[in-house]
């Protein structure tokens, strides 16, 4: 049983107890008898139900149902009363509570975020920081080791370009010594050892292989390798410097003199010879560039002449009539350079097989070309062709040990093949030309 049931029961018992004991129970007012009496005999006469008479525990039952009924209805309509205040209270305490929560949560959400702002601010500084400081420590140490290289770099340029200027006056003062000597029919092997390594360490060098006193000096170097037929190192310059050696005109007529000497003395045919062939055309090119058609015209006729076997073709009459295109100057210098080839004394010291070789050429070709022997005679009454001629002639009986004096050589060279090859050996000279 409910409290508030137990509560009531008691309180009605009570009241009865309290009743019975003033008399009210079986001795109430006459008036109030009467007046109950009909009134329940107008309620039976009514609904015709059965009477009761509520006595006893049945009373008590009854007053304590009826007073629980009131209680409970009471109870109920102040705990609705209490929940209608309870739920007012709970919505305003909701409504600020969530309120304030929410206020909370977000004072807290923006506390974390400006916190978290902080710190991601701070973060990022510090790594931004880091990588500036290590992008900068790089950055300094790339451009001081650039400076360092560009700075080594320039030194090391610096360096090696003092020593290539300080080795090209070496080559100068060299080449000089090279040049004094063979003036005296001598040869400085020394000085030429050192100029030639010389001229192999700056063939590379722009600034100086252009140079004209590099020119000059390779000029001097070249001119003693040709005078004593040294191939290989002559080949060997052809290999470094053959463009600019042809840029310079007494490199580029001594060139393609050795070259016309080689091709005329070999025992091989001229197909056989594509090296130096193409070396004496690129040559003979030059010798024209350098205005000195004749001695290009001179090497091609020899060359076609040999090449059809010592004996006169179509090419060769072509050439022999090139020769007419030529000024009087070129023309002297035509047969100077005949007459000076018709005997090897006039051009060796000692005779040898190309010296002889290129007296048998030019003698069969006067031969076999009656219109080259007639230009020959005709131009040797030039003063300064015989002044020239006469010096040739000279130079072939002071080598050849003859003691009479002078005379004024010949208008076209009286030595046959034969007679060039009983010439006497001249003497013992260090330079072989």
């Amino acid at each position: 049983m409910p409290p508030w049931r137990s509560a009531a029961v008691d309180c009605v018992a009570s009241g009865a107890r309290y009743g019975s004991a003033l008399g009210l129970g079986a001795a109430l007012p006459l008036a109030s008898r009467r007046k109950t009496e009909n009134s329940r005999a107008a309620a039976m006469d009514h609904d015709n139900s059965t009477r009761h008479i509520l006595q006893g525990r049945e009373l008590i039952d009854y007053l304590v149902e009826k007073a629980s009924g009131a209680t409970n209805a009471e109870l109920l309509v102040r705990e609705e009363r209490r929940n209608r205040r309870m739920a007012a209270l709970l919505s305003v305490l909701t409504f600020f509570g969530i309120g304030a929560i929410v206020g909370a949560i977000k004072m807290f959400v923006q506390n974390e975020i400006e916190v978290s702002e902080v710190r991601v601010r701070e973060e990022v500084t510090e790594a931004l920081t880091l990588e500036f400081v290590q992008r900068h420590d790089e950055f300094q140490q790339s451009v001081a080791a650039s400076i360092a290289e560009r700075v080594d770099n320039e030194v090391g340029a610096v360096r090696a370009e003092l020593q290539n200027y300080k080795l090209y006056q070496e080559l100068i003062a060299h080449s000089e010594g090279v040049a004094t000597n063979a003036a005296d029919g001598k040869i400085a092997e020394k000085s030429l050892g050192h100029a030639m390594d010389a001229i192999a360490a700056l063939a590379d060098v722009p600034t100086i292989r252009g140079q004209p006193r590099f020119l000059e000096a390779v000029n001097v170097v070249v001119d003693v390798l040709v005078r004593t037929d040294r191939e290989s190192a002559i080949e060997k310059f052809e290999t470094l410097l053959g463009d600019v050696m042809a840029t310079h005109k007494d490199t580029a007529l001594d060139l393609v003199d050795h070259y016309g000497e080689l091709i005329i003395s070999s025992p091989y045919p001229i197909e056989r010879l594509t090296t130096e062939a193409a070396a004496l055309a690129r040559y003979a090119a030059a010798a024209r560039e350098h205005s000195y058609p004749e001695r290009a015209l001179m090497w091609e006729l020899f060359v076609a002449y040999k090449s059809n076997g010592y004996s006169p073709n179509r090419t060769t009459e072509s050439l022999v009539e090139m020769t007419h295109d030529l000024s009087d100057t070129d023309l002297n210098e035509l047969c100077y350079q005949l007459f000076l080839h018709s005997h090897p004394l006039h051009w060796m010291n000692t005779p040898d097989h190309e010296g002889r070789e290129m007296a048998r050429l030019v003698n069969g070709l006067m031969n076999d070309h009656p219109t080259l022997r007639k230009i020959l005679e005709a131009r040797a009454e030039d003063p300064q062709l015989a002044t020239r001629l006469a010096g040739l002639v000279q130079r072939r009986r002071e080598r050849s040990g003859e003691t009479t004096p002078s005379e004024t050589p010949p208008a076209e060279p009286a030595e046959s093949p034969t007679e060039v090859a009983e010439a006497p050996p001249g003497p013992n000279n260090t330079l072989r030309r």
